[in-house]
């Protein structure tokens, strides 16, 4: 490719003197001070202080992975002085320098900036390319026919080829000559030669013309290369759809094969596909069937137009993005760390075999257990929630016991039960969701002063003949008969057998433990609970993971820190696996083909080893250990960085910080092995010790202890000296124990601790947590991230001493604040009608309506002086998308009230009216009573925030047994040919989509029941007629909504039911009689001024129970709440325009950003006696990011007025991408996976002595 350089330079030479002005933007020039040092120049020798190396390192880590490449390229200039021959410096700096390529080409051709940013950019893009081009030789010197180094390479060649457009086409062609001949060629079956397939791709789109598509002369050689790149990497879809479609293209016939790899690469998302072949009137496999038809008659142009329908159903799919991002990485993918190990380990002031040589010592008792020598395993287990850690042993005669322990590590027998067969293994979880508070779940008949509801785990026993639930009552009462017994009720698990491994996780972050089984003979097979400890198996395929190469061990975890969870495996043939979770209980298998096998592997932890905010595994085997180091630069973008292997019998692999200096030891049947950044080192003797079957904390005093079943049943008490201190982090069900959101404990979430300079994790996979905080005295914060997304944190926690923490909740939709005449205060919550891909059960979506206005109380609204000032932020884990927002201001006389007709329901009920009652044709309640025939007049008589819990407990967050309020209006002076309308005036605790699946799930819940209206009827069974089935509903925080009830009340009977299952709180209903000649004036208020901007998270106020929760505008924080969304936002400044009218043009905005407004002042002030209201008019969208909501996880796709669903369908591709075109100028914002997962402007480090 140097070819492509001479001739740039000449194309450069001829612009000079075709078009000299021109030419100073192009010009080469060597600057008086380069931006980027070019020629390896740089500090003078440079320091050969290990402790400067370490701190310059991970300087220039942190700001690479910042994207300050300028002041990161100094410190790698710095470093590689000192170190030339470093492959890990010389790559990072090569890596650096092509970001600042990209990030100059990107300046270069951004239309949202002006010609002088544009212009300056170009300016110092050659010396930039000439720079990266140096680094990235310097790199290639060190290493033998790297890939990454000729990808880099490519990555420059296009950005140069983008800056002549003269010699853009000649250039292209070049470098796709090149690309194709490589992956064709020698580096086709080089597993790395993946990202060469991703260049190429990318090149032929910019090389496609939009009408008449590739040019003739490469489209052979395109579809050959592409072929090659698919045959080489058959598991990745985006190679393979791109394959098929070029094949169709050039009419081969062996385009075939590549659509049925497509269509076997999609099973896995089978669901989602079916939903979107379903709008085509085809099945998935009626389409492919079409495709391979067509190309078998030799009909090409069908073949193409059908491909092209179902290139569009997959292109916007998750495994077509993951598969992209696997063949096209980012740079900072791609950074390598081994250099900041290697310092870490040299500062650690020992050599890490000379840490292996500190001991750990164990002090062994036996423990008193009849026929102890009959045990064969053993499982910590707190069955009687005391926090003392008691014992689940497993005996050869299939009996299974439970020890409880003393709190001084002395156990003695209080339950038996023989399950039958030999189990293999014992998992222990809360199978029920979060709702009944039956005895035999809870440790006590009474919630205890903390308001937590601590519940009994069951446990699922498995082996070769299959899965046996066994409940576990711990309560003191419970005989030592009864402590144990096998669930006999059928749980869906029947037909299982041969179960090899097993774990429990939330799989579709419903609230609940769903179950997954790795069988000898059908591969993995997963069960979904239905929140009532019964479960539907997912279907399962002919080529299910793990069946044609047998499972041997799972975890669970989100391995890719992209909020759902995943699995690893370990197989029969030593491979490691992942099983990626595409949401939505869709999954797909494959192979790690970084990670060598291990023979015999057994065993696989998920563990951040080295501290980098990355998960590792640790794998064990009976030849083997392997400890796999990543790095994770985005959601989604989980890289193998290195892995580190030990050569002894690991099998019985357990891994635990045993001297509580955070780092972790393994314990293995040929010893115990120390891990940390600098690898895996084993303890030298220790594998004279017991072989250990369990670890906890048995005598409470903060350092782990072992059991073991070698000898009979033996407990290891700590002894090791100069144990550090430590946390016990244990989460435990909210104080209303049936939100249904997470699972009691947790079980599935991230904890991370900073101590000092200090960062770790874990995941919870039980109701304790345990972290080694080594010398430090304390720690700063512990933040979890629940299955939900919702993310807390503990501040200052103290050290030594176990920590509980309530679960919260989490909210939705953007809340408007105004001016108050002293600050902004908040108002109300705004877009309740229009939710996207807010599924109500599994695949059914809720219907959107887009506009709303909504009347904002002008009491306590002030101007600035000839304008009013308003706010609406966005606080919560959602993406906002406002395309108007217009006010209009509404003067009446004091006597009379207005309203408008909002409510959350279809435009036919919200038609847009601005109602005027006087004050005397208003009529209070004059007796009401709730469900239980509870007196709640005085509650329900004035707007005053006392309000009505018609409801005594609810099932789910949102969902309660059906309630109601009766309302007697006696004496109420109605008006023959007037209209009457019940006015009510509440608020509503939502469910979210993760709620709705799992009432789907549910046999034993009935969907939610929106308010209706009855009336008395001695005619009817309960004495009470629905008269109007659904009226609509107040949206989120305090609303009044207005109910015609002209035609259904009975003047002689005038009392109304409004009547509903869900979580609504009243606070106050009246009849108001519609006169005509009601006097009111309106003036619309011209929208002045418009900016995004960034305003925080607000401070939450939540005064009591039955009150909503609301927001101190005044009082905020910067630290990202929420974890990160993909896709880009609008800029922030000035968005005027986008607001004006209802276009498609809109403001895209999301958790923290706030939309600052100005509009004008009406000329006319109220007359006296007059007061003035307002009126908000907002079309817009609202979409939430639990993992349920269809493109949820996503900024996009864009909504739009003539959307007649969401996400759009393929059937209105081109309108989607209109719009996406339409927005793309001012959408150049994205929210940062650094500034979340790091909570800090520099990277924690992995070792800080």
């Amino acid at each position: 490719m140097n070819q492509l350089n001479k001739k740039f330079w000449l194309a450069v030479f001829a612009a000079i003197i075709a078009i000299a002005i021109a030419a100073m933007v192009f010009l080469p020039q060597r600057l008086d001070n380069p931006v980027l040092p070019v020629d390896g120049g740089g500090p003078a020798g440079g320091s050969d202080s290990t402790g400067e190396m370490l701190s310059l390192t991970r300087t220039a880590l942190a700001a690479t992975e910042n994207l300050e490449v300028v002041e990161a390229d100094t410190s790698w200039q710095q470093l590689y002085v000192a170190s030339p021959s470093d492959v890990s410096i010389a790559k990072n700096r090569a890596l650096n320098r092509v970001l600042w390529v990209d990030t100059l080409a990107g300046k270069a051709t951004n239309a949202s900036l002006d010609d002088a940013a544009k212009k300056a950019a170009r300016s110092e893009l050659p010396d930039a390319i000439e720079a990266a081009r140096t680094a990235i030789d310097q790199y290639a010197n060190l290493v033998e026919n790297s890939v990454l180094a000729i990808w880099l390479r490519t990555r420059i060649d296009m950005h140069e080829a983008s800056l002549i457009p003269s010699m853009t086409k000649s250039m292209r062609r070049e470098i796709f000559d090149e690309l194709s001949t490589l992956v064709q060629g020698d580096m086709k079956d080089d597993p790395a030669s993946a990202m060469l397939g991703g260049s190429l791709i990318t090149l032929l789109e910019q090389m496609e013309d939009p009408v008449d598509g590739l040019p003739r002369a490469i489209i052979a050689d395109a579809s050959n290369s592409v072929g090659a790149l698919s045959d080489a990497h058959d598991d990745n879809l985006f190679f393979a759809l791109k394959a098929a479609r070029l094949k169709i293209e050039t009419e081969q016939t062996d385009a075939v094969p590549y659509v049925k790899r497509v269509q076997e690469l999609t099973r896995a998302i089978e669901p989602s596909v079916a939903s979107e072949t379903r709008k085509l009137g085809l099945t998935p496999e009626q389409l492919v069937d079409n495709i391979t038809e067509a190309v078998a008659n030799g009909e090409f142009s069908e073949a193409d137009n059908r491909m092209l329908l179902w290139f569009n159903v997959l292109n916007s799919s998750e495994i077509v993005k993951t598969d992209r991002r696997r063949a096209s990485p980012h740079p900072l993918d791609l950074l390598s760390f081994d250099s900041l190990r290697t310092l870490s380990t040299t500062m650690a002031g020992k050599s890490p075999i000379e840490r292996a040589q500190q001991s750990l010592a164990f002090e062994y008792r036996e423990v008193d257990a009849e026929g102890s020598s009959s045990i064969q395993s053993t499982m910590p287990l707190d069955f009687d929630l005391d926090l003392d850690e008691d014992l689940v042993v497993i005996r050869s005669d299939n009996q299974v016991e439970l020890l409880q322990n003393d709190s001084e590590g002395n156990f003695q027998r209080v339950g038996s039960v023989d399950v039958g067969f030999s189990p293999a293994g014992i998992l222990f979880a809360d199978l029920f969701i979060v709702d009944s508070s039956s005895p035999e779940r809870l440790r006590s008949g009474m919630a205890s002063v903390a308001g937590r509801h601590d519940t009994f785990m069951s446990m699922i026993v498995y082996g070769e003949a299959g899965v046996k639930l066994i409940r576990v009552d711990g309560r003191s009462e419970a005989t030592e008969e009864s402590r144990l017994s096998i669930i006999d009720k059928a749980s869906g698990l029947e037909g299982l057998s041969g179960v090899t491994a097993a774990v429990a996780g939330d799989l579709e972050a419903d609230g609940d433990l769903d179950l997954v089984f790795a069988t000898e003979s059908d591969g993995v097979r997963m069960f979904v609970n239905r929140g009532n400890r019964t479960f539907t198996e997912l279907t399962t395929r002919d080529d299910a993971f793990g069946r044609d190469d047998m499972v041997t061990s799972l975890a669970i975890a989100d391995v890719d820190r992209d909020l759902d969870l995943d699995m690893v495996s370990t197989h029969r043939s030593g491979k490691v696996g992942m099983i990626e979770n595409l949401l939505h209980l869709q999954f797909r298998g494959r192979v790690l083909e970084q990670v060598e096998p291990v023979e015999g592997a057994d065993a696989i932890f998920v563990e951040d080893v080295d501290g980098n905010v990355s998960w590792d595994l640790v794998i064990g085997g009976r030849t083997g250990m392997a400890v796999v180091f990543t790095h994770t630069a985005d959601a989604g973008a989980w890289t193998v960085d290195r892995v580190e292997s030990l050569e002894m019998d690991a099998s019985g692999l357990l891994v635990a910080d045993l001297d509580n200096d955070s780092w972790f030891e393994a314990t293995t049947s040929s010893g115990l092995v120390r891990l940390g950044p600098w690898g895996c080192y084993p303890v030298p003797d220790s594998n004279n010790e017991p072989v250990v079957s369990c670890i906890a904390d048995f005598d409470g005093d903060g350092g782990l202890d072992v059991a073991t079943t070698d000898d009979g049943l033996q407990i290891g008490i700590n002894r090791t000296e100069s144990v550090g201190h430590y946390l016990n982090v244990r989460f435990k069900g909210i104080d209303d124990n049936v939100s249904g959101r997470v699972n009691h404990f947790a079980i599935g979430s991230v904890l991370e601790i900073r101590f000092g300079p200090h960062y770790r994790a874990r995941i919870i996979k039980s109701p304790s947590t345990h972290f080694g905080i080594d010398g430090l005295d304390a720690a700063s914060s512990v933040r979890a991230i629940l299955p939900n997304g919702l993310t807390q944190t503990i501040r200052d926690p103290a050290t030594d001493q176990m920590v509980e923490e309530e679960q919260t909740l989490k909210g939705s939709c953007p809340y408007l604040y105004a001016w108050d005449g002293e600050k902004y205060a908040f108002v109300t919550d705004c877009l309740w009608a229009a939710p996207l891909g807010l599924q109500v059960a599994a695949g059914v979506v809720a219907k959107d309506r887009p506009w709303e206005y909504l009347k904002i109380d002008g009491a306590n609204i002030q101007p600035q002086g000839d304008h009013y000032q308003f706010r609406i932020t966005e606080e919560l884990w959602e993406v906002a998308y406002f395309d108007k927002v217009a006010i209009q201001a509404v003067d009446h006389p004091v006597g009379v009230d207005i309203w408008t007709n909002e409510k959350v329901g279809p435009g036919e009920i919200a038609s847009p009216t601005v109602f005027a009652f006087q004050r005397e044709d208003t009529f209070a309640v004059q007796s009401a009573v709730d469900t239980d025939g509870n007196d709640i007049t005085s509650q329900i008589t004035d707007i005053d925030r006392n309000f009505v819990q018609g409801f005594d407990r609810r099932l789910r967050q949102g969902l309660c047994p059906p309630h109601w309020i009766d309302l007697d209006f006696r004496h109420a002076k109605l008006v023959d040919g007037k209209k009457t309308y019940l006015v009510l005036t509440g608020w509503i605790l939502p469910t979210d989509t993760s709620l709705n699946i799992q009432i789907d799930q549910n046999p034993d819940l009935d969907p939610i029941e929106f308010p209706s209206v009855w009336v008395p009827d001695a005619s009817v069974d309960g004495g009470w007629r629905n008269a109007i089935p659904f009226t609509g509903f107040p949206g989120g925080k305090t609303k009044t909504i207005v109910i015609d009830v002209t035609d259904v009340l009975n003047p002689l009977d005038q009392r109304l039911r409004v009547r509903t299952s869900a979580q609504i709180y009243w606070d106050a209903a009246e009849l108001a009689v519609a006169r005509d000649d009601i006097e009111f004036v309106t003036h619309d208020m011209s929208l002045q001024h418009a900016e995004v901007t960034f305003h925080g998270f607000s401070k939450r106020i939540k005064s009591s129970d039955r009150e909503p929760e609301v927001y101190d505008y005044n009082e905020s924080i910067a630290a990202s709440r929420w974890p990160p969304l993909r896709g880009k936002m609008t800029g922030l400044g000035e968005c005027t325009d986008l607001l004006r009218q209802w276009d498609d043009a809109m403001v895209v905005m999301s958790a923290g950003d706030e939309i600052r407004l100005q509009f004008t002042k009406p000329e006319q002030d109220p007359p006296p006696g007059w007061v003035r209201d307002f009126v908000l008019h907002c079309v817009g969208w609202d979409k939430d990011a639990d993992l349920n909501t269809l493109a949820g996880q996503t900024i996009g796709p864009l909504p739009y007025r003539e959307m007649t669903q969401y996400p759009p369908s393929v059937t209105q591709a081109r309108e989607s991408a209109g719009r996406v075109e339409l927005n793309a100028v001012h959408r150049s914002r994205e929210q940062s996976f650094r500034r979340f997962w790091y909570r800090e402007a520099v990277a924690p480090p992995m070792w800080q002595p």
